[in-house]
């Protein structure tokens, strides 16, 4: 793992992303550059699928798509529907209840 940002007011930044897709370009990317990835897949609450890294200075950056919204009524997804899964792949062939993760253009997986 890359160093850590001498930084401490600063947790991480997080990109919200359009499509599934962008989030795989991005990783593949990442990986053709020889970034190292600290985590990719689905965490917890929230249930949007990242990837996550550092920047030259050691700051977390995450790359997101899908995170839960919380509606107008209040709802929030309960707990028992969080699946945190590491790796893009395995949060893309076992979605949580609602989430669609089908791809729609060429499918990116496996590079």
């Amino acid at each position: 793992m890359s160093a850590a940002s001498q930084s401490v007011e600063l947790n991480h930044i997080a990109f919200e992303v359009a499509t599934l897709e962008e989030v795989l370009r991005a990783r593949d990317h990442l990986r053709e550059h020889g970034v190292e990835i600290d985590f990719e897949g689905r965490r917890r609450a929230g249930c949007q699928l990242a990837v996550e890294f550092r920047d030259p200075d050691g700051h977390r950056l995450e790359i997101y798509w899908g995170i839960d919204q919380i509606g107008s009524d209040g709802r929030a997804r309960p707990k028992e529907e969080w699946n945190g899964v590491r790796g893009l792949d395995a949060a893309i062939a076992d979605p949580v209840p609602g989430q669609d993760t089908t791809l729609h253009a060429a499918s990116p997986i496996g590079k």
